[in-house]
């Protein structure tokens, strides 16, 4: 079997977890390419010769990205082809269910087969980075999502929800949501005394939204996807992101997650007296545990 994975990310937990997928569908035989999408390359693909098409990418405000939405429709998928979906979020809502209502209405359109989808639970860009002991956690709980993944996939086991009418209509009056970035970006300013000038948040930038004007100022067009790449990996914290910085909503710094992988809880960070946001943890972690208990016969 062929797979192509293809995906779109933001500060690259979309592209850590297409890493991680990518082992295991190898390891069980499966010759996987991986095709990570150019916000500015709507190009259409060749799908000869695949079997099976996964497509990922983090969710934005109970929707797909809109770079992600736009690279799917211009694409032509084969009649009949499989595929599934994997997206991510850093929270578990069931308002996120139906973020993929548009991807799935272009694949049925074009009479590809889609049976499959996961969401895994990645740490926040935004309002509030999360402790790396719960990271941790989380990511065990996307390896037991993989393992399912990849079986149920391979094995043509069934696993995708019916959006329910409700998560629909949050879906379609939050993709507002997509103009926020062009509007917030003339917000956003540089704070000259942090400033390195390390030209990391121009050379990173999906839409090629940063620039150096005529006098060498680091200034911003107004074709931001609030994906928060800059500010987040900024090594000086340099970057005022506009009503998201005065909300106290910046995220500085990059999760490790190979270190984060090290870290050994003594006890679980999610309990089943969990309040307030993690709350919606509860019963992701339970659906995920009882699933692979299912499948794998945990003892």
């Amino acid at each position: 079997m062929k797979c192509l994975l293809i995906y779109y990310t933001g500060t690259y937990n979309t592209r850590y977890l297409t890493g991680l997928l990518k082992e295991r569908l190898v390891k069980e035989g499966v010759e996987v390419d991986t095709y990570e999408i150019d916000a500015l390359n709507m190009e259409r693909l060749d799908f000869t010769g695949y079997d099976l098409v996964g497509l990922g990418y983090p969710i934005y405000g109970f929707n797909a990205p809109s770079r992600f939405l736009k690279f799917v429709r211009k694409q032509e998928f084969p009649k009949g082809i499989k595929t599934f979906i994997y997206k991510n979020s850093g929270e578990t809502y069931h308002a996120n269910d139906a973020s993929s209502v548009s991807v799935v209405r272009k694949l049925r359109r074009c009479k590809a087969e889609i049976n499959n989808e996961y969401h895994f639970i990645m740490p926040y860009n935004i309002h509030f980075k999360f402790d790396d002991a719960l990271v941790s956690e989380m990511l065990t709980i996307d390896d037991m999502l993989l393992d399912i993944l990849v079986k149920e996939v391979l094995q043509g086991i069934p696993n995708i929800k019916k959006y329910k009418i409700l998560h629909k209509i949050i879906t379609f009056f939050v993709k507002l949501q997509y103009i926020g970035g062009d509007i917030n970006s003339f917000f956003y300013r540089i704070k000259k005394d942090k400033c390195v000038n390390c030209n990391k948040c121009i050379n990173a930038c999906p839409t090629k939204n940063i620039y150096r004007n005529k006098k060498g100022a680091i200034k911003f067009h107004h074709d931001c996807l609030m994906c928060m790449r800059c500010s987040m990996n900024c090594p000086t914290d340099a970057i005022y992101i506009g009503f998201l910085d005065a909300w106290g909503w910046r995220v500085n710094g990059a999760y490790d997650f190979k270190k984060i992988r090290a870290i050994k809880n003594e006890e679980p960070v999610i309990k089943d007296n969990t309040t307030g946001f993690f709350k919606c943890y509860i019963e992701t972690y339970r659906t995920i545990k009882q699933r692979h208990e299912e499948l794998f016969n945990d003892q």
